[in-house]
């Protein structure tokens, strides 16, 4: 008989929603919003937390790949017994301590987040679960072994999560930000998405977008009305500077309105150029 999963009770899902509330929060400037998410982050996922401890478990189980047989079924078997000497009792508390500080400081409807790796939190916590009869478990257990000796990605299955997390953010995104470039606009969907599965896509994007850039900003340097000013001479030299300061893989918040304001000032810059 299946046991019934209870998203809620899912550790990995808490975190996960909570990630992508605390995204939307900074792209949309919510800083009442995000400051309120990263407390709670703190709060119950800091190290040393039960929930940090549980949580590190399901990431072990989900974000390793192209493990062979033996090593993927050691590893499960290691989660497995380091889940069975948590105090389970605990668990309960702090996840209904969260579930209510959600409730009340977020809203339940966070909840509706849509988190791609749900199936997989799903099963590792049948797995983890005692009740959940033995026939079962060995069947989810084959899900998970499948999954770490994976080495590739399901594109067609991570495009249809993409499509589905930009088309519940368009409406709100395309009121705030009518204003903005293609580009921004490209830059911005993949931040994000950047949390989770999808941050190197996001990282190869900003490596792009910052070399293009760079050598559209460096090429300006050559025109009559900046070579002529000293000052924005040694303007442009000092945002050359600060490109090559940016780190793609620990980009933060004040850096990505950096690149989309440097968007602008290379837009203005070609659409100078066209009327020469």
């Amino acid at each position: 008989m299946k046991t019934k999963h209870n998203k809620k009770r899912n550790t990995a899902f808490l975190y996960e929603i909570l990630s992508k509330e605390l995204t939307k929060a900074i792209v949309f400037q919510e800083s009442k919003s995000k400051n309120t998410l990263l407390s709670i982050l703190k709060d119950f996922f800091k190290a040393g937390t039960i929930l940090s401890e549980e949580l590190h478990l399901y990431k072990t189980l989900t974000e390793k790949a192209g493990l062979d047989s033996y090593t993927a079924e050691k590893m499960i078997h290691r989660c497995k017994e380091k889940y069975s000497q948590l105090d389970k009792q605990n668990i309960f508390e702090k996840q209904s301590q969260l579930i209510s500080r959600i409730n009340k400081t977020v809203g339940g409807a966070v909840f509706a987040n849509f988190v791609p790796q749900y199936k997989s939190f799903a099963t590792i916590a049948q797995i983890f679960n005692d009740k959940t009869p033995v026939n079962h478990k060995v069947l989810m257990e084959q899900n998970i072994l499948q999954t770490l000796g994976s080495s590739q990605t399901d594109d067609k299955k991570m495009e249809s999560v993409d499509s589905l997390v930009i088309k519940k953010f368009t409406e709100k995104f395309n009121k705030k930000y009518s204003h903005l470039l293609p580009e921004q606009r490209q830059l911005l969907g993949k931040y994000i998405l950047s949390i989770g599965d999808n941050v190197a896509d996001f990282q190869i994007t900003l490596k792009e977008e910052l070399k293009r850039l760079y050598t559209k900003v460096e090429e300006s340097l050559s025109l009559p009305e900046v070579s002529s000013d000293q000052d924005m001479v040694h303007n442009t030299q000092k945002i050359l500077e600060e490109m090559k300061l940016i780190n793609v893989s620990e980009v933060s918040e004040s850096q990505l309105r950096k690149v989309l304001k440097m968007q602008n000032l290379v837009r203005e810059y070609e659409k100078n150029d066209d009327q020469d």
